[in-house]
């Protein structure tokens, strides 16, 4: 099987030759290749080059397009300062009252710098390996609220200006969805959807003000004939019964969920992601570890299932603790 029939059968819960694989690597990468993660991010060439040489290496099934979670917002006017070796800094927030809502133009994806590398990226990816899965992304509405709001403002915004919440999640929304579209024409297999901040607010905020965007993007992209992956960091076992509703694909588990209770909750239609800790078991650990802990991963899992670590591999993983998390063979009964 090539890596995007492997990947697409793993999320219909088809037989597969072998686990896939769909490491989350970024500043990994440069540090294996001594390259500027700042040049990673900014230039699509360097980002593809830099993961081609790394599967020609490793093998893995999933090219990715993500590197920071500023690029819609950049292309929006959000200032930047760019840093060597670590994601860029936001100086400012652009909305500080409603009114600044008003103001905020989204420009089409192929007119926003940002957006249009990795565009670029996609389209390049699929030229080189179209045999390769890769992996497009956007910003969950609620991300990129706390993006243009400041995650603090949004938060306290939840209680006291719910109002403000919903329009700038508006606006979210179907700028995301033109993103996503535009990743999908250039050649995206599945769109990831990154909601992190999610993970941070209480579970009836979460199904009143989050789910509802979510559901609505998800089938959005779904009507567009790609998969999704929800990946939303951190312990969300307090929102899995609200995320058993949602008509995504893929979720991502992180390591702090017990994955046998992700799976009895989400139900047996949705592939799962992770969740081994990518700190104590693929930075710190021993590649026998990293074996055993992504065994545990499978076993648990069940079938519909994608390997990796619960998050990004850390940058200072070491090479062998990698390459014993590309080389689990064990197959998924299904």
């Amino acid at each position: 099987m090539t890596s995007v029939e492997r990947t697409l059968a793993a999320l219909r819960g088809e037989r597969v030759d072998r686990v896939p694989n769909m490491h989350l690597i970024k500043q990994f990468c440069t540090r294996q290749l001594d390259i500027r993660f700042t040049d990673y991010n900014r230039d699509y060439r360097v980002l593809v080059d830099a993961q081609l040489r790394m599967h020609d290496r490793w093998g893995f099934d999933c090219f990715n397009t993500t590197g920071y979670p500023y690029r819609e917002a950049g292309d929006c006017g959000l200032p930047l300062e760019w840093r060597d070796e670590a994601v860029p800094h936001a100086l400012d927030v652009p909305v500080k009252d409603r009114k600044d809502i008003e103001a905020l133009t989204w420009p089409d994806p192929w007119d926003g710098p940002l957006m249009r590398d990795r565009l670029n990226a996609i389209r390049l990816f699929k030229r080189e390996r179209p045999e390769v899965t890769v992996l497009g992304w956007v910003e969950g509405c609620f991300a990129q609220a706390a993006t243009f709001r400041g995650l603090n403002q949004l938060m306290m915004d939840l209680v006291l200006e719910p109002a403000l919440v919903r329009e700038l999640m508006d606006f979210c929304l179907p700028m995301e969805t033109a993103f996503a579209r535009a990743q999908v024409e250039a050649g995206a297999d599945i769109i990831g959807i990154g909601d992190s901040a999610a993970s941070l607010v209480r579970r009836d905020h979460y199904a009143e003000f989050i789910l509802p965007y979510e559901h609505k993007l998800i089938e959005a992209i779904h009507g567009m004939g790609a998969p999704t992956k929800l990946h939303i960091c951190g312990d969300i076992t307090r929102l899995l019964p609200d995320m058993a509703t949602l008509p995504v694909r893929m979720v991502d588990v992180d390591w702090m969920v017990d994955l046998k209770e992700a799976r009895a909750v989400l139900g047996p239609e949705v592939c799962l992601w992770g969740n081994f800790d990518p700190v104590r078991v693929l930075l710190q650990g021993a590649p026998e570890q990293v074996r055993e802990a992504c065994c545990r991963c499978i076993r648990e899992s069940g079938p519909r299932y994608v390997l990796s670590a619960g998050c990004e591999v850390p940058p200072d993983t070491p090479a062998e603790n990698f390459a014993a998390a590309c080389e689990v063979y064990e197959q998924v009964s299904v």
